[in-house]
């Protein structure tokens, strides 16, 4: 063999031997989930509001149920690190669901479904969909070096509605999107391999998209609760709020006591829009009995029973 011809297969020898060492190089790191909401829990002015999540309907062709307690999940994470509300799973809101089925359907007026709210003392609840989901590859080919990105992309639409109303206080929806890269020189380095992790990556940014606004629209109903019992020690009376530690109730928070006497409808649609109440009276809670309960000292309000309205006193 002529010396041009070593040369030239030496020269060869050494490229194909730095390339391959390049494709053996540590892969880059999958794009990083978003931080959607502040891991500290922010200071409270009252309780934290009951939220229930129902799980998230899949309309994408990827995943199905796998999916969709996935979205459900993330949902659940990161409205319970905003640490303002109470978060309560389908599994608990059997009858709210299947009431807010029947409205989906059509079948079933807002106004009716509302009343079910006091079965659990559910204050909202959330209720989303994967509107489109997909992973997949794009490749480009060099010769000897080979490139080749995972791509997962998710849309998600969610909605918030006031259970006491039947209103929609929140709609929108977001996209995500997370990358994985793949590379090999002459067959060495990775092979292309789905990322396990893709799905969730890609559902949390999509949630990241709006999940700032929606925790600012739930924080902003009004908290209620409800009088468990009542009872008389020494001649004072004292009414049992279904709110204590767990929500964030506080000894002194001065609440008011309040009867529902009728109901509010919009004077052109009949729609419901709210109660009607009278003032009971005032009290102060002056004991946390439990995770779920507190005692109220009440300031001269006769007439106060089991199931009637607390909120808080401004």
């Amino acid at each position: 063999m002529k010396p041009m011809r070593w040369i030239a297969l030496g020269i060869m020898t050494l490229m194909i031997l730095h390339l391959a060492g390049c494709g053996a190089r540590k892969k880059p790191e999958p794009t990083a989930a978003p931080v959607l909401t502040p891991r500290e829990p922010p200071s409270l002015s009252g309780p934290k509001k009951r939220v229930g999540i129902f799980e998230f309907e899949n309309k994408s062709r990827y995943g199905q149920n796998k999916l969709s307690q996935a979205v459900t999940d993330v949902m659940y994470s990161e409205l319970d690190k905003a640490g303002r509300f109470l978060l309560y799973e389908r599994a608990n809101l059997a009858e709210l669901d299947k009431e807010h089925r029947l409205i989906e359907s059509g079948r079933v007026n807002p106004a009716t479904a509302a009343r079910f709210g006091e079965l659990t003392g559910i204050q909202a609840v959330v209720i989303g969909t994967i509107t489109q989901f997909g992973i997949w590859e794009e490749a480009k080919d060099y010769g000897v070096y080979k490139k080749k990105v995972e791509i997962s992309e998710a849309t998600v639409d969610v909605r918030v509605v006031d259970v006491t109303t039947g209103r929609v206080i929140f709609s929108d929806a977001g996209t995500g999107r997370t990358e994985h890269e793949l590379e090999s020189v002459l067959g060495f380095g990775e092979k292309a391999s789905y990322d396990e992790t893709a799905a969730d990556k890609a559902l949390r940014a999509a949630l990241a998209q709006f999940m700032g606004r929606m925790v600012k629209a739930v924080d902003g109903i009004a908290w209620e609760g409800r009088v468990a019992e009542v009872d008389q020690v020494g001649g004072v009376e004292r009414v049992y709020i279904n709110a204590g530690r767990r929500s964030g109730m506080q000894v002194g928070q001065k609440v008011v006591v309040q009867q529902v006497i009728g109901e509010i409808t919009d004077p052109v649609t009949s729609e419901f829009m709210g109660y009607k109440t009278r003032t009971l009276g005032e009290g102060t809670v002056e004991e946390l009995s439990g995770e779920d309960l507190s005692i109220a000292r009440m300031n001269g309000s006769p007439g106060v029973k089991r199931g009637d309205l607390v909120v808080l006193a401004d």
